[in-house]
């Protein structure tokens, strides 16, 4: 989903039959819908120009497409050639850059709009960007000119320079981080959420290094945070996609902006999947992937939140410490047992190993002594 913060339009992507749908939340009726492709990967909206980027795979050609849409009409401006893959979508509003990964052929398409952003015919340039195996996770910071690409496979996210698109460093990721990537241009944060490692990874984008891993429930997929409140919100879906885990969550986790606190759960429905948030309005919507709907929540500090996940945190925090305290324990063990054993045989491999003194030798005279009587 994504959220037009000046028209207050809530754009939502179906997975399935490729459905985009611009839903007004203060009239409550839908404006427009129409159907891309056979799948529906990734929704953006530019705040500024009502651009609406839509990513979508056509398998009876193939081929996967990048989407330009009227976001108030829903009509098509451009179509743009990507290739297949559960893509994801980024753009910079000051340089007019919009980035789509292709997982599948391991590449990050780059489309530079010439003409065309705020309004009128839309002319673009395009090139390949080669960065890891599997790229997916998109983001941008167009204030700093940072653009954040998350490899699903290798776990890791690339922060690239976007005047000469060299990667300044790679930060190592819990597992399986995801589409979106939710950047706070303000504060420079980026928010990943990792679903295999089953925690949210905020990463200082000011450093460019990892500020904080926050265990979440299993297998979380969407993430917001909202400037109204200054909380942050996690989807845990609950589903490991491609594992062995197919039960569907039905709770997003409350965090502390702040403090990185986990203020609890609040129950939503079955497999709450995207997330995003509308400041103004003070509005959280949450897709349910297995409910068929979104719901609307209250961005409220007096949201009446479940504390068990947060109890369930500290247990594994607890089995996490106890674990890298056996394994030290065991470390010093074998530590121990090794200098035993060293400091047991030294002497015999000197003995052996010393030369033989020569006869005739001074130093191989014995002298006597006599206890005085």
């Amino acid at each position: 989903m994504a959220v037009d913060t000046q028209t207050h339009l809530l754009y939502i992507a179906h997975e399935g039959p490729g459905l985009v749908v611009a839903f007004d939340p203060i009239r409550g009726v839908v404006r427009w819908r129409v159907t891309l492709g056979n799948v529906a990967t990734d929704v953006q909206v530019d705040s500024n120009s009502h651009r609406v980027f839509v990513t979508a795979n056509a398998y009876d050609r193939k081929e996967g497409d990048l989407f330009i849409l009227d976001g108030a009409t829903g009509q098509k401006l451009a179509t743009l050639r990507t290739g297949l893959g559960d893509n994801g979508i980024a753009f910079d509003t000051q340089r007019h850059v919009i980035y789509v990964s292709s997982n599948d052929e391991g590449v990050v398409y780059v489309f530079t709009v010439q003409v065309g952003w705020q309004s009128g015919p839309i002319h673009v340039t395009s090139s390949k960007l080669s960065i890891g195996t599997h790229p997916q996770g998109l983001g941008v910071n167009s204030r700093l000119g940072r653009l954040y690409v998350a490899d699903v496979a290798s776990h890791t996210l690339a922060v690239v320079d976007e005047s000469n698109m060299h990667t300044l460093t790679t930060l190592q990721l819990a597992r399986t981080p995801l589409q979106p990537l939710r950047v706070d241009e303000a504060t420079g944060r980026v928010y990943i959420v990792c679903a295999g490692g089953q925690e949210l990874d905020i990463v200082d984008g000011n450093k460019n290094s990892i500020q904080a891993r926050i265990p979440v429930a299993p297998y979380p997929e969407g993430v917001a945070f909202n400037t109204a409140t200054g909380r942050i919100y996690v989807a845990n879906e609950g589903d490991d996609e491609g594992g062995h885990v197919h039960d569907s969550g039905t709770t997003i986790t409350v965090i502390d902006g702040k403090t990185f606190a986990v203020l609890g759960t609040l129950s939503v429905g079955k497999a709450p999947d995207g997330v995003e948030a509308d400041p103004a309005l003070r509005l959280v919507y949450v897709a349910l992937e297995d409910g068929g709907a979104v719901i609307e929540v209250s961005d409220s500090v007096n949201l009446s939140l479940q504390t068990k996940l947060e109890q369930g945190i500290v247990a594994r925090n607890a089995i996490s410490s106890l674990q890298l305290a056996t394994i030290l324990t065991l470390i010093a063990m074998l530590l121990t047992v090794v200098w035993t054993t060293l400091d047991a045989l030294l002497p015999r491999w000197r003995v052996r190993g010393s030369p033989q003194t020569p006869r005739g030798d001074a130093s191989s005279h014995s002298e006597v002594h006599s206890l005085p009587q």
